[in-house]
């Protein structure tokens, strides 16, 4: 195994390490904080709800972080496929 697949599969748990705990913790918070706690348990369910629904309920940095942690997880996959 070269040094850049090591890196590609690092780059891969990272990513979706991150994202998967942002989206948790994003859609903890839309439960403990947002107006319907059925959103927030919803959105832990179905992934795309949690960055709408917390970006309107004022969350916006996580929400932004989301979709950060989901386009960093995506890059990892298309260079592990390139590659």
């Amino acid at each position: 195994m070269s040094g850049k697949d090591v890196a590609v599969v690092v780059l891969l748990i990272v990513g979706f390490a991150s994202f998967v705990t942002t989206h948790v913790w994003l859609a903890g918070r839309l439960i403990l904080h947002g107006s319907s706690r059925l959103r927030g348990l919803l959105a832990l369910v179905v992934p795309p709800l949690a960055p709408i629904w917390g970006y309107r309920q004022g969350f916006r940095k996580g929400a932004v972080l989301w979709v950060a942690t989901l386009v960093t997880y995506v890059a990892a996959r298309v260079v592990a496929h390139l590659a």
